[in-house]
């Protein structure tokens, strides 16, 4: 049987850390251990963690470098074969998800397997690009990906990033020769909320550099993402495209953060 780690980041969200774990602690597979890190938070979020007791395999409370630097610590201590992060507020659909998986999962063949997300505020599959457009970002959800563990620890989150470290594992992993595979099965539901469009900037700019580096020589990365740009800065701001359908990246950057701070 396969063993998998669920791995669960939290800090100062007892709701929603609650919420996740329920939906491991519920799973019908019974071959997983849960590892949880707390970024010693400064509510009654540990206490809670403290008081599920043993149903917890590895909880540890300390502070931490920022989200990836928490994933990291808690994957050191991941022992199963493939690994999953479900963060607090994510939760696996039902319980019978790690079944299905360990059914579906290949170990002789998938390095990363990944299925799909649902959001929590629509209810319905969150689309990401095709698996041929690897190159210009993300493909699959986080928290839908069941990670070849040994890969994870040799590779790890590079804690530079603030918002794109999954993307730039996924990137070091695929040149690195890992195998993906990709899977309608619904995983997990989990909240996409974000701000205006300054968060949508910032993601670009996060992941524009490392793209760029990773791949520029063979995809038109910078093309692309400055198509994107135009299409959601002309939505975002309600703009006649035409006045931005020949403006460079930067400057269309630079312009979405002025029209950003009068909003």
């Amino acid at each position: 049987m396969i063993r998998f780690s669920v791995i669960t980041i939290v800090r100062n969200d007892a709701p929603g850390v609650i919420r996740t774990l329920q939906s491991v602690f519920a799973q019908t597979y019974g071959n997983f251990e849960i590892i949880v890190q707390d970024g010693a938070s400064t509510d009654h979020t540990s206490d809670v963690l403290r008081g599920f007791g043993s149903l917890i395999d590895s909880l540890t409370i300390e502070p931490d470098g920022g989200i990836y630097d928490a994933m990291n610590r808690a994957l050191r201590r991941a022992t199963g074969e493939y690994c999953i992060f479900m963060n607090a507020a994510d939760f696996f659909v039902d319980s019978g998800v790690l079944g299905r998986v360990a059914e579906r999962i290949d170990p002789q063949a998938d390095d990363i397997w990944s299925g799909k997300a649902l959001s929590d505020e629509t209810g319905k599959v969150h689309n990401y690009r095709p698996p041929d457009q690897f190159w210009a970002g993300s493909t699959f959800d986080h928290q839908a990906a069941f990670i070849r563990t040994n890969l994870m620890q040799a590779l790890e989150y590079d804690t530079r990033y603030k918002i794109s470290g999954d993307l730039h594992f996924f990137t070091r992993a695929r040149q690195q020769g890992a195998r993906f595979t990709y899977d309608d099965m619904v995983i997990a539901r989990k909240p996409f909320a974000v701000g205006a469009s300054s968060d949508f900037t910032d993601r670009l700019k996060d992941r524009l550099e490392m793209l760029e580096e990773a791949w520029g020589d063979q995809y038109p990365v910078r093309d692309l993402i400055t198509r994107e740009m135009r299409f959601n800065t002309g939505l975002s701001f309600d703009l006649d495209r035409s006045l931005i359908e020949n403006m460079p990246l930067e400057d269309l950057l630079a312009e979405r953060e002025r029209w950003t701070g009068r909003l």
